[in-house]
């Protein structure tokens, strides 16, 4: 094919004017002949880049059958393995489809709120239980004797030296760390004028025996109020016996220091002694009932355990529910101890069969999430090219799955599960249907972990729908904030219609309404706080950062506007491009807009050695050689990554203004080159953009979007037909050049862009009627009505084409 391609350039030579009609039309389907080629020759060359690269997709695939099957081997770990869910159709309230009997003897568990009612019971019969200490009164009367000892060995040294009284006085105190806060007081105990030494050993025995008095009945470690028994009893352990009294029998804390106060009131008259007294039996005194807070929460246990599980006997062969009979609550606890015995005898077997439940929990798992695959590949195919993204919906599955089970696990309402979280998590990342496919798959797999639970399978999926489109219409974070309104009462109305259908009495469908309420305004609150982390740690650019990042009000594209208005401009206009190309592509028209604002934002930097910020034709590359000029030019895509690291854009945003140039060549620059220098070489890879080239559809329509919008700036009269022409050159270009290689875009999509470049460059440059001034002779007729605004009839234009390759940057007019 190369060498057909050679001979048909070769001999596509100009024609003179005596050559014949029939060897011009000849000339002309080899004119024909050689595009087709070439255009089928590039096809085959990027269809052949694309294959390697599917290739080495290909060789990653492994990392991906690991992430799903971790999946299915923890999801199926959560289910429930210690009942049967045989019975779990079968409701109290319900009428049974069928006639039950007895497959053997079994016990019937108490259900868990009369187990809890029972060991609730039986832990009040469970008495507090303290320890007499009786060596405590022998140590608190020793202290005492020996702070009255050094009163009395004080006072002496207080006669021989009055003035160190109050160095004395502090050191007593501090010493038997008696609390005294009265200054005065403290001295006086020291003063001779105040106690004589009969009065101290009369204080001191009053001190003692208010402290024998108060220990013989009992101090208690604890205040009462911390135990909440009924019957308001304790147990008393000696060395030798064991025995039960009443809590009024004994003081706690606060007791004691009531009953210190009145027995010291009645003992002595004296202020001073009630004060001392008070202070200094509160410092010693220490309780000689001590709580044993290990035996008892020991004996608490034991009597849990001894609670029987059981509240009756269910005999082999017996009838437990007839066909169309009510279920009631005790035909209920009868199934559910079936269903747990029947486990139970399941999980005894030994050799293959004890693995048959987890291989149909493993065939469940994988017959339902081949149907979201198959469902992805069809609609978001791309979502399986990027480990990451599988990564995100494993995990988001993987949480739903694991909150799911705590939930049930902790007894917490059923109305709690995250099955709505998950999937606006997963439509804002991966779009709506694959929202719409997660809510179905996640409320299948909830209901099941939950022991196929119907009713809750209904409840998540009819909520989660609503959830995900709630999300389709939000378009930022604060509105997102609305939806908590929305979903509460998408949470009421499914609780409320579900109970009813159940022919639930209304109060017990009232009572979960707290918690439908609850569940319903955390889920946005919950999605809107995860989707940061979710961006971050899987590397996802979402719809709500990019719609903050197109104000046109961002730090960064203020600086444009200002440093480098003509690439402000410019980047608005490709933006719009961008947009309508990708939506008619079904591409994310918001991140081509978004990576159209920021692509030349390294262009602040030497604004002025570009085109369209060039003012009064000054132009500095007429200074500087070519392999300069090429440096700065191609150093504005370096310097946009670094402006886009500053500023901390997405990695999409990064790669598109790594990839919007691709590796084209600088054709100004380099002719230039070659001109100088005639007799050297000229690395044509010294005039490249680095690169790389376009890997997506949206960095392609850029890369595109900027050629076009550059190239159609230069025309004078942008009719149609002008536009058509130029857009289908620089776009067939491209395409040729191969920078097009590396994105998934096909020869449809290009002449879906070329339609949709049309449209819009169309009515960017659409005509107007020129106004006469109004000294113009009126008889005059003006033959401005096909030309635009600002672009006066002057000599015949130049080809914007040949103008682009004598830009200094490339690109007319950028």
């Amino acid at each position: 094919m190369l060498f057909v391609i050679v001979w048909l350039k070769t001999s596509l030579k100009p024609m003179s004017n005596s050559r014949t009609i029939h060897v011009q039309q000849e000339t002309n389907q080899r004119m024909k002949l050689y595009d087709a080629l070439i255009t089928h020759f590039f096809y085959r060359m990027k269809h052949k880049r694309k294959k390697h690269k599917k290739q080495d997709a290909e060789s990653r695939k492994w990392i991906r059958w690991a992430i799903g099957g971790s999946l299915l081997v923890v999801l199926s770990l959560l289910f429930p393995r210690g009942q049967s869910s045989q019975f779990a159709d079968m409701r109290e309230g319900s009428v049974s489809s069928r006639r039950i009997v007895a497959p053997f003897s079994f016990e019937i568990l108490k259900t868990a709120d009369e187990l809890q009612r029972d060991r609730e019971l039986a832990v009040q019969k469970v008495y507090p239980v303290f320890t007499r200490d009786d060596k405590v009164f022998d140590e608190t009367r020793n202290k005492t004797n020996r702070f009255f000892d050094d009163v009395v060995r004080y006072r002496k040294e207080v006669e021989s030296r009055p003035r160190l009284k109050r160095a004395f006085t502090d050191s007593l105190f501090q010493k038997h760390r008696v609390n005294v806060l009265d200054t005065l007081n403290r001295q006086r105990i020291l003063d001779n004028g105040t106690m004589t030494f009969t009065d101290i050993q009369n204080f001191q025995s009053i001190l003692v025996t208010a402290i024998r008095d108060i220990l013989s009945v009992g101090l208690l470690s604890t205040t009462k109020e911390t135990f909440t028994s009924p019957d308001r009893k304790l147990v008393i352990l000696t060395e030798s016996e064991e025995s039960v009294h009443d809590f009024k029998e004994f003081y706690d804390l606060n007791e004691m220091r009531l009953k210190l106060v009145e027995m010291l009131n009645n003992r002595t008259s004296s202020v001073f002694f009630k004060q001392m007294g008070y202070s200094i039996v509160s410092s010693f005194l220490e309780p000689n009932l001590i709580y044993d807070e290990a035996l008892h929460a020991s004996r608490i246990n034991e009597a849990r355990a001894r609670v029987p599980l059981s509240s009756g006997f269910v005999y082999e062969n017996e009838k437990i529910v007839d066909q169309n009979e009510r279920i009631t609550l005790e035909i209920r606890k009868k199934l559910t101890s079936l269903s747990v015995k029947m486990a139970e005898k399941g999980m005894s077997v030994r050799g293959f069969r004890l693995f048959l439940p987890f291989i149909g929990r493993l065939a469940f798992l994988s017959g339902l999430f081949f149907l979201f695959i198959v469902f992805i590949q069809q609609n978001s195919p791309e979502i399986f090219t990027d480990n990451k993204q599988v990564l995100l919906l494993a995990a988001v599955v993987l949480l739903v799955g694991a909150v799911t089970f705590l939930i049930h696990q902790l007894a917490v309402s059923e109305y709690m599960v995250p099955t709505a979280v998950g999937a606006m998590i997963l439509a804002i990342v991966f779009g709506p249907w694959v929202g719409l496919a997660s809510a179905a798959i996640m409320s299948v797999l909830v209901g099941a972990l939950y022991g196929n639970e119907f009713n809750l399978m209904i409840f998540s999926f009819f909520v989660s729908v609503v959830g995900v489109l709630i999300i389709r219409s939000m378009n930022d974070r604060r509105r997102l904030v609305y939806s908590v309104f929305y979903m509460a009462g998408a949470y009421l109305f499914t609780i409320t219609f579900l109970g009813l259908l159940r022919y639930l009495p209304f109060r017990d469908i009232i009572r979960d309404w707290p918690w439908g309420a609850a569940a319903g305004i955390l889920a946005p609150v919950v999605t809107a706080g995860l989707l940061p982390l979710v961006e971050y740690l899987f590397d996802i650019t979402t719809d709500f950062s990019l719609l903050e990042l197109s104000s046109l009000n961002h730090p960064l594209l203020k600086r444009l506007s200002v440093q480098a208005p003509g690439t402000y401009h410019h980047s608005i206009i490709v933006g719009n491009l961008a947009e309508s190309a990708a939506q008619t592509l079904g591409a994310n028209p918001l991140l081509a807009r978004v990576g159209s604002y920021y692509h030349d934002i390294g262009k602040v930097e030497k604004s002025e050695y570009f085109a369209e910020n060039q003012i009064a034709g000054k132009n500095p590359h007429e200074k500087l050689t070519p392999r300069m000029s090429a440096l700065i030019l191609s150093n504005h895509v370096k310097k946009g990554i670094e402006l886009s690291e500053k500023y901390k854009l997405p990695t999409a945003i990064k790669d598109i203004i790594m990839q919007h140039q691709g590796t084209t060549i600088m054709p100004i620059f380099y002719r230039k080159a070659k001109e100088k220098n005639e007799s050297g070489e000229v690395h044509e890879s010294d005039y490249r953009y680095p690169g790389p080239r376009p890997q997506t559809r949206e960095a392609a329509i850029v890369m595109l979007a900027d050629v076009v919008e550059a190239a159609t700036r230069s025309l004078k009269a942008p009719t149609h037909n002008r536009l058509k022409n130029i857009i289908d050159e620089l776009i067939d270009e491209r395409f040729k050049e191969g920078q097009l290689d590396d994105s998934p875009l096909t020869l449809r999509d290009l002449e879906k862009i070329k339609e949709s470049f049309l449209t819009i460059l169309s009515g960017t440059f659409h005509t107007r009627v020129e106004y006469p001034d109004k000294d113009e002779n009126k008889n005059n007729k003006t033959e401005s009505d096909s030309t635009p605004v600002g672009r006066p009839e002057s000599k015949p234009e130049a080809d914007p084409r040949s103008a682009k390759n004598h830009s200094p940057t490339g690109k007319a007019g950028s």
